[in-house]
């Protein structure tokens, strides 16, 4: 499902128009890109929780070369469903 169907499915589930809907969306989005950025924990009760995670730096391969290149440290978004969604997809 991409995210016109998402948009189109939330507006006819809340009785929003697409537009407040796409809005909507857009603002959860932006919320937990920033929260994210700002190393907070967003917790969605019935959904889970997503939180920034560091990563050590490694050794990577150029696939193509084999040649070897260092990967600097960063961060990954990690989400954790809750126990109720994990019961819905089983």
């Amino acid at each position: 499902m991409k995210k016109p169907d998402v948009i189109k499915k939330v507006a006819d589930v809340s009785g929003l128009t697409q537009g407040d809907a796409n809005r909507a969306i857009k603002a959860l989005i932006k919320v937990i890109q920033d929260s994210l950025k700002n190393n907070e924990v967003i917790s969605l009760s019935g959904l889970g929780s997503f939180r920034s995670k560091p990563r050590k730096a490694r050794q990577g391969r150029n696939p193509k070369t084999n040649e070897i290149i260092p990967v600097p440290p960063g961060k990954k978004v990690s989400f954790k469903p809750t126990t109720t969604l994990r019961k819905i997809i089983q």
